[in-house]
């Protein structure tokens, strides 16, 4: 999809529409409406997977559009939540970007990105690739009141880890700080 008004990319792409990790403070939440499904729990228990995406991309890669435009992945959903385990889109769009080599940045809670460090490593020759997992606090108490489906916290520093030893372009984001939850000075020190 293209972006508009945004600082940082010029193309989104969400192999899914909802996501099991459910974490309550999730914006992409309120999109749920559109499709007459409600925010809270349809969100986390109702996921679109949009089967024909990388077949899709392969032929808007092969077309007219412009070279070294930015693409978001996970802009409003996360790519990498348990259904990519038996589904594989979010690696078939990453071999798709093969044909282009376009710079690209994920954003994702799933340690499973490290299945695809080969592709990305391979991308990452060729283009811009950045890879951020979202950490937003250690604390295992916040962990399991505002991501209940996620990996938990240290298991995704784990990913951050080999993602970088592998080359590839890797970093954290901490966020949400949640006022009374994650913002005490010495968790947000120990994140």
């Amino acid at each position: 999809n293209r972006a508009r008004g945004m600082p940082f990319f010029s193309w989104t792409l969400n192999p899914y529409r909802g996501c099991t990790h459910g974490c309550h403070y999730c914006f992409a939440r309120k999109y749920q409406r559109h499709l007459e499904l409600g925010a809270g729990d349809d969100f986390a228990s109702v996921i679109f997977v949009k089967t024909n995406i990388a077949e899709v991309l392969r032929r808007e890669l092969t077309g007219p559009a412009p070279p070294g435009e930015q693409v978001a992945i996970g802009t409003a959903t996360d790519p990498y939540q348990p259904i990519e385990g038996s589904c594989g889109l979010t690696r078939q769009c990453l071999e798709a970007f093969r044909l282009k080599p376009t710079p690209l940045g994920i954003v994702t809670k799933g340690p499973m990105v490290v299945r695809d460090a080969d592709v990305l490593r391979d991308l990452s020759r060729h283009t811009k690739v950045s890879v951020y997992l979202s950490v937003p606090s250690l604390d295992e108490d916040a962990w399991r009141r505002l991501e209940p489906g996620t990996a938990p916290p240290l298991q995704r520093l784990r990913a951050v880890r080999a993602l970088n030893d592998a080359g590839i372009h890797c970093g954290v984001l901490m966020a949400p700080l949640v006022p009374g939850v994650t913002t005490k000075p010495s968790l947000v020190e120990a994140t």
